[in-house]
């Protein structure tokens, strides 16, 4: 709404909606508290912008804003700083869990017939006398190259974009933007809303989230121009959040050594201008579709809330150039649940069902598991409780000394044998998120799913160390800059490598 994107945020929430339906265990409503130090003026403004925000999302289900006072936000995040408050406005808007939603969506799209492979990158597009025949992948497990036959290709590589396609004068142009989080304990935020803060330097406004049992903080928006395939978290970066976050909540005192965690992202920003220098927060989060030649679709832009749409104007473009312009029909994944549903739910419904999921499972560990599971995984938690079934064992904590960590150690399992993971970092930091939400970014956790792997794949002792040496480095891009890190063959459950060993034996060191 800032940049005036009416019709970007009315399609996001309606999106939102449709999502809450097709995938109502991931997609929970939460309160957003933006609190208000301006006085009457401030406060004007904000309350015309929510109110036009509630126009934009009748009909997707979620309750107009509202105000509290100085008194009931002070109830709804005590640690807040109340100089100067006059309250609050209260919204509500949606958080997910995007590893597992990419998971379910990549589920549903096997389940109807679409070929998914993990671990294969597309490094051109092939040609015959000028004309588009496919593509030339790689398997970046075993190095082996391959071509794919294909009269249109769809290039959605995000910010690798115009490595594959080269813009032609018009067309839309990608600039990478640079955001990064911090993840905290939990402790002294608030553990039921969303919390607006600006920063202290810029008044940039950012967010404090409770997410998957820790608080993340963020994110910055800063243009990029370095490696793509590893931003980093600047120590700067650190200092930006951290200061603007002790200013919001100045009980809770965080300091650097309070981080569990950091992740440096990129946006896909696009513009359509030659030598465009504006700041990227100033940049519409609008995506573009566009053939960018004959037989090459390419997409860019865009928000996670908008993908099941951008991605049904893509396939559009696909049928009409391969058909022709009556190919298309109305949207049928409006009306696709994933995650195993038998049909789209009202949040009621929802409810309904979950209950029912739960019902008959005595409080305790076996009532927690399930809870668990049946919010990450929804219709298909079964499948990982027949695991649990089999072996006692795998009902237990896929990280004991982490308590934020709910995942049991039958996720771990699962993921190997049915979600395309090939790497413990395929586990621990795209499926599970364990390595975000820990101190030591999963080692301990890295030992188990290496021994796992190594049950499920016949791994030697020697690739099993070198599994865990490859997540070492996997795992430096989530470390706070400066802070000393414990090498993973001295965390508690190392197993090196015996020389003459056979393939499942191993020897534990200290």
């Amino acid at each position: 709404l800032q940049q005036a994107d009416i019709g970007l945020v009315r399609e996001a929430l309606q999106e939102r909606g449709v999502m809450q339906r097709l995938a109502p265990h991931l997609v929970e409503l939460y309160p957003f508290l933006f609190p208000i130090y301006g006085g009457l003026a401030e406060r004007a403004k904000l309350a015309a912008g929510l109110t036009l925000y509630d126009a934009l999302a009748l009909g997707s289900g979620a309750p107009r804003h509202s105000w509290l006072g100085a008194d009931a936000t002070r109830r709804l995040a005590p640690g807040l700083t109340m100089n100067g408050l006059d309250g609050a406005f209260v919204y509500r808007d949606a958080q997910t869990d995007d590893a597992r939603m990419v998971v379910e969506v990549l589920r549903g799209a096997v389940a109807h017939g679409a070929v998914v492979v993990n671990r294969v990158a597309m490094r051109e597009v092939t040609r015959h006398h000028g004309t588009v025949t496919g593509a030339m992948v790689e398997d970046t497990v075993t190095g082996e190259t391959t071509s794919v036959d294909a009269p249109v290709v769809v290039a959605a590589t995000g910010v690798w974009l115009e490595r594959l396609v080269r813009p032609r004068t018009g067309q839309p142009r990608v600039r990478p933007a640079k955001g990064v989080h911090l993840f905290v304990p939990l402790d002294g935020f608030p553990a039921d809303a969303a919390v607006y803060a600006s920063t202290t330097r810029d008044r940039r406004l950012f967010f404090i989230v409770p997410w998957l049992g820790v608080a993340m903080l963020g994110t910055t928006d800063t243009p990029y121009d370095g490696d793509l395939a590893s931003p980093e978290t600047q120590a700067s970066e650190v200092e930006y959040l951290l200061e603007a976050t002790s200013r919001a909540f100045p009980s809770v005192a965080l300091k650097s050594s309070d981080i569990l965690s950091t992740q440096a992202g990129l946006r896909p920003l696009v513009s359509t201008e030659t030598g465009d220098d504006r700041a990227t927060r100033t940049l519409s989060r609008e995506d573009r579709v566009w053939e960018a030649e004959p037989g090459v679709v390419a997409i860019a832009g865009g928000k996670l809330t908008t993908f099941r749409h951008m991605a049904q104007r893509v396939v559009d473009l696909v049928a009409t150039r391969l058909v022709g312009p009556k190919a298309t029909g109305p949207a049928v994944t409006r009306q696709r649940p994933l995650a195993g549903f038998a049909r789209p739910m009202s949040g009621v419904e929802y409810t309904a069902w979950r209950e029912g999921a739960l019902a008959g499972v005595e409080a305790g560990r076996a009532r927690t598991i399930r809870s668990m599971l049946v919010t990450r995984y929804g219709a298909h938690f079964r499948a990982i409780e027949s695991l649990i079934d089999g072996d006692p064992s795998m009902g237990g904590p896929l990280s004991p000394n982490d308590p934020a960590v709910q995942s049991c150690r039958a996720e771990a399992l699962f993921a190997i044998r049915h979600e395309q993971a090939v790497s413990i970092s395929d586990v621990l930091a795209r499926r599970l998120r364990v390595s975000l939400l820990t101190h030591d970014q999963g080692r301990a956790a890295a030992c188990d799913v290496a021994s796992m792997f190594a049950s499920e794949r016949g791994w030697t002792d020697g690739q099993r160390a070198d599994a865990l040496r490859e997540y070492e480095s996997d795992i430096a891009q989530f470390a706070v800059p400066g802070s000393p890190r414990t090498p993973i063959d001295k965390t508690p459950g190392w197993v090196a490598p015996v020389m003459g060993a056979g393939a499942l034996t191993s020897a534990a060191v200290d």
